[in-house]
């Protein structure tokens, strides 16, 4: 039986999966106690429970539709009348389901909400309370894992160096950087690895996401959409030209619900690859981009890719309006010259 720990951000994700995916996911629920020993500390699932509305409403942000303006000349068209009130039908019924989904996210009945009960309705949490001590004492000395004056994750941390019997390996699902090596981010920080293999006398194996383990472990779980996902994300990694970069943007806009992870690579593809980063400023490439690094909060902790990606669009719009000033002058210039001729 393997023991597996699966990481808050990565449950949280469920919130960004599809229908098809999360009854794919919840397959994984019947090989708890059989293949699969779920190891759940109680700092996780509060870690859920807290940052659910966060998560939401991180999906929520582009779920809106605007009734457009229209010029005063248009409505003098015979097609006015049928188009503003066919549009203003659908945006009725976009208002309704919206209000809908609302409904159920304060019910706790979404898709997800209802896997989330189906895995912890049941399953043991292992108490935390008896790790606050340890997690603090070994943050304050500078050991992960954790950041900015927090320290959940060391909490986890200790919970299983403490709960997993020595000698028994663990595989780790986690898209935290902070459990992440600097150099090489598939792999696990070298420092909790040590750690690991010191203590309990065993392997600890590292997965960035649930893809890669359950392709690894579980073959007959298959979340395509996020599979395919991953996958675009390679292909834009090594676009070998703008025509390729241009398709896999059109399919990368068919998604939506990145994680941190998958935000940063797609960000490293921007910053590494000559075939994407010479084309940000093309009408597709700019507005996927502009969408996927608008929704980042600003007290997030960016890795070095997303910050440069960030600093790349910063520079190309302010380029764009500095062309776009030096064209209206020129216009007003050459308005001016031939007025006075």
């Amino acid at each position: 039986m393997k023991n597996v720990f699966i990481d808050t951000n990565i449950w949280l994700s469920l919130y960004h999966f599809t229908n098809d995916d999360l009854s794919q996911f919840e397959k994984l629920k019947k090989m708890i106690g059989n293949s699969i020993n779920l190891i759940v500390p109680q700092q996780v699932y509060d870690e859920i429970i807290r940052n659910r509305e966060v998560k939401i409403l991180d999906a929520l942000n582009n779920f809106k539709i605007n009734k457009p303006s229209y010029p005063a000349f248009c409505k003098g068209y015979e097609e006015f009348e049928k188009l503003n009130k066919d549009i203003s039908s659908v945006i009725n019924s976009f208002e309704v389901f919206k209000e809908k989904i609302k409904s159920q996210i304060n019910t706790k009945e979404l898709p997800a909400d209802k896997i989330l009960h189906i895995f912890f309705s049941d399953i043991e949490r292992n108490p935390c309370e008896s790790y606050i001590k340890k997690a603090y004492n070994r943050y304050r000395i500078g050991n992960p894992p954790g950041k900015d004056n927090k320290y959940g994750d060391a909490i986890i941390w200790e919970c299983l160096l403490d709960i997993i019997p020595e000698g028994q390996d663990l595989y780790f699902i986690s898209a935290d950087k902070d459990y992440r090596s600097l150099v090489s981010e598939g792999n696990m920080n070298p420092f909790l690895v040590h750690e690991w293999t010191n203590k309990k006398k065993s392997n600890i194996y590292f997965y960035s996401n649930l893809v890669g383990f359950l392709n690894e472990h579980v073959k007959e779980i298959q979340l395509q959409d996020e599979i395919d996902k991953e996958q675009l994300i390679e292909n834009l990694c090594e676009s070998p030209n703008y025509q390729t970069t241009h398709g896999i943007i059109a399919s990368l806009n068919n998604y939506s619900g990145w994680s941190k992870t998958q935000v940063e690579r797609l960000c490293n593809a921007l910053v590494t690859n000559t075939q994407v980063r010479r084309i940000l400023t093309d009408s597709d490439v700019w507005a996927f981009y502009l969408t996927l690094l608008s929704n980042l909060k600003t007290e997030d902790s960016l890795n070095t890719a997303t910050q440069e990606a960030i600093d790349m669009l910063e520079e190309a719009n302010h380029h764009l309006y500095e062309e776009e000033k030096s064209y209206h002058e020129a216009e007003i210039a050459d308005a001016l010259e031939a007025h006075y001729k």
